[in-house]
C-alpha cells in the first residue's frame, strides 16, 4: 500500500484579511434596495471591505423597495460610522479602504417604478426565478450612475472575475449589460464573461432577462437565504446584538436597526470571503455563503444546492463560525491590535489538490499552523461529501481528525470521484477564530 504525505500549508492567510495581501482579492460590486436588512447587512460588509477588491456600491430598487431609499440618508450614516472608527480598523488591517474611497465608488442605479410595473411580490415564484420568460427589456431605459459604473468596471483591463451581488434588483445590472452588447460589442463578450452574479432571489425582472439575453453571465440563484440568515431565521441571538453590535462597540454597530440577526442578504458578500474555502473555483464547491447545482433550464444559472435533503444546510453550517468572525471584527472598532483576537495562519508549499488510487491511504499534515496571538490551536479535518462536481458521497473515515496529524484510506469504490478534505484550525482565543484549507483528493487509477 503506497503511503501519500501530503503536507497542508496554505500558502499566506486562509481566515482572516489581515495576513491575505499575497491572495487576489475578489472585485466585488454591491448592489442594495436599502430594505431594513440591507441596513444590517452593510454593517457587517463594511468590516470585510479589507477582504475585498471593491469597486462599486449602488443603491437601486425592488419589487419590496418600489421606489429604492437613495434620497434618505440610511447609507451616508453607516459611511460616517465607518470614518470614525476607521483609525481602529487600519490598526488591524491597513487595507480597509478609506472613507473617503467608499463615497467615492458609491452610485446610485435603478430606482424607477416603472421598470417593475405589474410585478409584486405575491407573483414572485411564478415569474421571478430561474427559467421564467422574459417580462421586461432594458432596451429604452435611461442610463443611471449606477449602470455606467458597471460598464466601466467591465471594460477595464483586468480578467479576474467581477461578483456583482443583487441584494435587491438586478435593472441597474440588466441596463449595464445591454449597453455593453449595444455599444461596445468588440469587447462584450470579454467583459460580460467575467460577470458572476449573485442574487438574492429574483427581485424585479433582471434575473431572467439575464439568462435569456446574456448567457455568459453566471447566475447564482439563492432562495435558502429564506429561512437562515433573513427575518426570524436567528431569534436566538437578541443578546448576541445587544452585547457584541449594538453596545459597547463602536458608532457603526451602535447603528444596527434590529434586535437579532437579520441579513436576507449578507450570504452575498460570504461567498466571496475565506479563500482557504475555495468556493470561487466552483460554485458547487460551498462555503459560507452557500453551495449551488447547475439549474437545467438555464445553461449558467445555479440554485441552492439541497444536502441530506436540507436545502438550508449548505448555509446553515457554517452560521456559528460566521458570526463568531463577525463578533472578532465588532471587536476590532473599539479595541487595539493587542487587546483583540486574530484568525491562525496557515501556510504552505504544496498544491490543493492530488491524485490518489483506490486503497491508498492519505497522511494529511498540518505542519505549520501559527497564531499571531500566541494562542492554542485546535484542528479538525472533516469530509465535506456533497462538495464538488463529481462527489464521493459516502463518509469516509479520517483516523484522529482532531489531531495535527491525519490520515485518511481512500475507499476502493471512490475510483473516478473527488474528495473534498476540509482542515478546520480554530485558536482559543476570545472569540475563538478558525482559518480553513480545503484539499481535493481526484481518486483515479
Amino acid at each position: 500500500m503506497k503511503l501519500l504525505l501530503i503536507t497542508i500549508l496554505l500558502i499566506g492567510f486562509v481566515g482572516a484579511c489581515e495576513a491575505r495581501q499575497t491572495i487576489e482579492k475578489p472585485r466585488v460590486i454591491v448592489m442594495t434596495d436599502g430594505e431594513i436588512d440591507d441596513h444590517s447587512s452593510m454593517i457587517r460588509f463594511l468590516l470585510y471591505t479589507c477582504d475585498v477588491d471593491l469597486e462599486a456600491i449602488i443603491e437601486t430598487n425592488s419589487i419590496f423597495q418600489r421606489k429604492g431609499h437613495s434620497k434618505e440618508d440610511w447609507y451616508e450614516k453607516r459611511l460616517d460610522a465607518y470614518q470614525e472608527i476607521y483609525p481602529n480598523l487600519i490598526e488591524h488591517n491597513p487595507d480597509y479602504p478609506t472613507p473617503q474611497k467608499l463615497r467615492e465608488i458609491s452610485f446610485v442605479g435603478d430606482e424607477d417604478e416603472n421598470h417593475i410595473k405589474d410585478l409584486y411580490w405575491k407573483d414572485m415564484f411564478k415569474v421571478l426565478i430561474p427559467g421564467s420568460d422574459v417580462i421586461f427589456k432594458p432596451d429604452h431605459w435611461a442610463d443611471t450612475p449606477g449602470s455606467d459604473k458597471i460598464v466601466e468596471v467591465l471594460l477595464k483591463d483586468n480578467p479576474a472575475p467581477v461578483y456583482i451581488q443583487a441584494w435587491g434588483g438586478a435593472n441597474t445590472a440588466a441596463r449595464a449589460f445591454y449597453k455593453l452588447k449595444t455599444q461596445y460589442p468588440d469587447d462584450y463578450e470579454k467583459a460580460i464573461s467575467k460577470v458572476i452574479m449573485y442574487n438574492i432571489w429574483y427581485q424585479d425582472g433582471a434575473g431572467v432577462y439575464i439568462e435569456h439575453d446574456h448567457p455568459k453571465v453566471t447566475m447564482l440563484y439563492s432562495a435558502s437565504f429564506k429561512g437562515s440568515w433573513d427575518y426570524n431565521s436567528q431569534k436566538d441571538t437578541y443578546d448576541f446584538i445587544e452585547k457584541y453590535v449594538k453596545n459597547n462597540h463602536g458608532p457603526l454597530g451602535a447603528l444596527y436597526p434590529q434586535d437579532y440577526i437579520s441579513e436576507g442578504d449578507s450570504p452575498s458578500f460570504f461567498y466571496n470571503l475565506v479563500p482557504g474555502l475555495r468556493n470561487d473555483e466552483s460554485p458547487t464547491y460551498g462555503g459560507w455563503g452557500g453551495r449551488f447545482v447547475k439549474f437545467k433550464e438555464a445553461p449558467n444559472t445555479y440554485t441552492d444546492a439541497i444536502e441530506d435533503g436540507d436545502k438550508w444546510l449548505s448555509l446553515r453550517r457554517w452560521i456559528d463560525d460566521v458570526n463568531t468572525d463577525y463578533m472578532a471584527r465588532m471587536a476590532w472598532c473599539v479595541k487595539s491590535y493587542n487587546e483583540a483576537n486574530h484568525h491562525p495562519v496557515i501556510s504552505s508549499k504544496t498544491p490543493t489538490m492530488i491524485t490518489a488510487k483506490p486503497g491508498e491511504e492519505v497522511i494529511l499534515n498540518a505542519k505549520k499552523v501559527t497564531d499571531p496571538d500566541k494562542d492554542k490551536i485546535s484542528y479538525t479535518w472533516w469530509h465535506y461529501h456533497f462538495a464538488g462536481d463529481n462527489p464521493y458521497h459516502k463518509e469516509i473515515l479520517i483516523d484522529n481528525k482532531n489531531s495535527k496529524k491525519a490520515s485518511i484510506k481512500i475507499p476502493k469504490d471512490a475510483l473516478g470521484k473527488d474528495l473534498h478534505i476540509i482542515l478546520s484550525v480554530e485558536d482559543n482565543g476570545v472569540p475563538s477564530l478558525k482559518s480553513y484549507h480545503r484539499l481535493i483528493i481526484s481518486v483515479r487509477d
